[in-house]
């Protein structure tokens, strides 16, 4: 992406997803924490004098089989996130390539303070909606959030088409600098 010093960069989907670390740690530590809560619920079994019991070989395997059964579903749950999402390269070209609508925010009707509803406006004609609430990889900061789009703001929007117009997906949202 070339930087054009007449809009500022407000949300761009490759800076805020480009990097897989996160899931990657986030999958190991729930590893982790299932050795450990086994560890302790082992251990607090042997405490209570329930050892001989709850240490058969019927115990320790069930024991074993579910942690055995965590750490592969995280495994694979990290090797399909990880096989499926784009690189940050693949995901800079397919924004790059998205469509790209510029003009004033029309239409503009805020997240009301108390939420349950959604932020949308139009610029030349492409609808956009969006709530803070949304899991989206798109932009999604709305006006009780600190969100910057307000009636009347011309910006520059790179979208995603995702089947209905209440479904464009802002992958990069830029605010044309105003001169005072």
């Amino acid at each position: 992406m070339m930087s054009d010093p007449s809009y500022r960069l407000v949300f761009d989907a490759t800076q805020k997803y480009g990097d897989r670390t996160a899931l990657a740690i986030g999958f190991t530590l729930a590893v982790l924490v299932a050795f450990v809560v086994g560890a302790m619920f082992v251990a607090h079994a042997v405490r209570r004098g329930h050892h001989r019991r709850f240490l058969s070989g019927l115990g320790v395997a069930s024991i074993l089989l579910v942690l055995l059964g965590v750490v592969g579903a995280s495994l694979v749950s990290v090797w399909t996130v990880a096989s499926t999402t784009a690189s940050a390269d693949g995901t800079a070209r397919a924004v790059d390539a998205s469509p790209v609508v510029e003009g004033v925010v029309e239409d503009f009707h805020p997240m009301p303070s108390g939420g349950h509803d959604t932020e949308r406006f139009e610029v030349a004609g492409v609808h956009f909606e969006y709530s803070h609430w949304d899991m989206t990889q798109g932009f999604n900061q709305d006006v009780t959030v600190g969100g910057p789009v307000r009636s009347g703001l011309y910006v520059r929007i790179h979208y995603v088409r995702f089947g209905t117009p209440a479904d464009n997906v802002i992958v990069r949202l830029e605010v044309r600098v105003t001169e005072d």
